[in-house]
């Protein structure tokens, strides 16, 4: 259970005079596992097998909010991922401080309207239906979505990460439902290029056992030859990428999940000039409880055909992740997945968490974990 301070909590980061008048929530989980990993089946480039110790999503936040009176809130979340397995200094970024959601804004009976480092639509959608607890890990959805072929290098999709410098809003709900609404503004990065400019839109249900979404997201690059559609090998120089995702679940009485899934990903002058392409991902998932804090997972996703493109069936790929979670408490899970994405030869697609760097076209990666998650 979240536990409530007063900002007395983080001491040093405001003034004494808010103390008085902001509540602030410290909030995280930890959360890791021990892997084995490899990628083969390939002609060339295989990665053989090897262990890991694997940061899974593990975070720290704080959030807070100020009564402006006449039912108008401030609010405030400072979000930073941290990486457990952080040994060395060879290591990306991906533990910087408040690197996640990061945001201040204004909420009242219009809604919520944040500022800073935001979790589009297509993001959040994926993430709710994905059946791993923390949706994190070689099991998670995130290993098949918002790629465009897959791209061997980089972890997510396009549509699956954070937004910088965004602006987003998010209406009251009715009756279970409500609209997201987010801009990316393009700004300039330190090497002279920009970033694209990215508008997302998304309407969501919640209400009992049922939850659905539909979401749609385009960007467009601000600089010529940068793109953002992935492809074997990192960055399809497009002229504009679109997505749509369409997914949902329903939760029965005894705490089973069925959960399904489906994308299109459109990039416009594939490949400097090309043809337009399309991909369809498609996705289908079930928890089913086997006792009362015991539950075995199993999700399956394909890719098929890159359309616009010859040998299109080259760039299909699958995905399974099998699990079982068991709840020591409400805070604290054992867990233990196994997974296998099977890659025709032209297709890279590795896991969203937990990546593995170089996948080959036509390696195959799997994996096998077990590990810990606590949350506070």
């Amino acid at each position: 259970m979240q536990k409530k301070l007063i900002a007395l909590a983080v001491a040093g980061l405001v003034s004494g005079a808010a103390f008085a008048q902001t509540n602030v929530t410290i909030y995280g989980a930890a959360d890791a596992t021990f892997e084995v990993v490899q990628a083969k089946g390939a002609d060339a480039g295989n990665i053989a097998r090897f262990n890991r110790v694997q940061s899974n999503s593990s975070i720290l936040g704080f959030r807070g909010s100020e009564d402006l009176g006449g039912g108008l809130k401030a609010i405030f979340q400072f979000e930073s991922g941290i990486d457990l397995d952080h040994a060395r200094g060879d290591r990306n970024d991906s533990a910087r401080l408040f690197n996640r959601d990061t945001f201040v804004g204004l909420q009242g009976a219009f809604g919520q309207v944040k500022m800073g480092i935001n979790t589009g639509p297509a993001r959040s959608l994926g993430a709710a239906v994905d059946l791993t607890i923390g949706a994190t890990g070689i099991g998670a959805n995130t290993a098949m979505l918002g790629k465009v072929a897959g791209n061997g290098s980089n972890a997510f999709g396009y549509w699956d990460t954070r937004r910088s410098n965004s602006v987003q809003y998010v209406t009251p709900k009715f009756g279970g439902f409500e609209v997201r609404a987010m801009y990316g503004a393009g700004e300039s990065r330190p090497d002279g290029t920009k970033a694209a400019a990215t508008y997302e839109l998304g309407g969501f249900y919640n209400n009992g056992p049922w939850y659905a979404g539909l979401t749609y997201g385009q960007a467009k690059p601000n600089t010529a030859g940068y793109g953002v559609g992935l492809v074997p090998g990192g960055v399809v120089l497009g002229d504009k990428t679109t997505n749509i995702r369409l997914a949902g679940t329903y939760t029965f009485q005894a705490g089973h999940k069925i959960a399904v899934l489906f994308e299109q990903n459109k990039v416009n002058e594939w490949n400097a000039g090309g043809d337009d392409v399309k991909s369809y991902t498609y996705g289908i998932g079930g928890k089913f409880k086997v006792s009362q804090p015991g539950a075995i997972i199993a999700q399956v996703y394909q890719v098929g055909k890159l359309k616009g493109v010859e040998d299109a069936g080259d760039y299909k790929a699958n995905f399974i992740a099998l699990g079982y979670e068991h709840s020591l408490s409400k805070r604290t899970t054992l867990k233990a997945y196994y997974s296998r994405i099977s890659n025709k030869d032209l297709s890279r697609y590795s896991y969203g968490i937990g990546n593995i760097a170089g996948v080959a076209g036509g390696s195959n990666p799997t994996g096998f974990a077990v590990g810990i998650r606590h949350s506070f």
